[in-house]
């Protein structure tokens, strides 16, 4: 059994390669894959400001990709939390943790309540 679990390993590193490999991509493709959230969704959203009249697809790709890059760090913060109380699964209290313990997140303080 170890070795096919080794065999599914190199495949995926395989698939891995090919995809980060392959060049015949447009600049879309490109920009879609540096990050994850729908630009159209967070352009939307940034239109919705009143005091912004035109934002460029580089500010979009920007704030994209810094929601996502700040997602990911309270994420990581809440999941230690969750390691350190022996569970698996990410409850709301780990990210109240998350941002009482991180000055960073000390404006999401309150937020998070219902």
């Amino acid at each position: 059994m170890a070795g096919m679990e080794n065999s599914s390993e190199e495949q995926i590193s395989s698939v891995d390669d090919v995809v980060v490999d392959d060049n015949t991509n447009t600049e879309s493709e490109k920009t879609e894959r540096i990050v994850k959230l729908p630009l159209s969704r967070i352009k939307h959203m940034v239109k919705l400001d009143p005091d912004v009249t035109l934002a460029s697809q580089d500010a979009v790709l920007m704030i994209a990709k810094a929601t996502e890059l700040f997602i990911q760090d309270l994420t990581k913060e809440a999941y230690t939390s969750t390691v350190h109380s022996k569970r698996k699964t990410v409850q709301r209290k780990d990210l109240d943790v998350a941002v009482d313990n991180v000055d960073y997140f000390a404006f999401l303080d309150g937020t998070l309540d219902t």
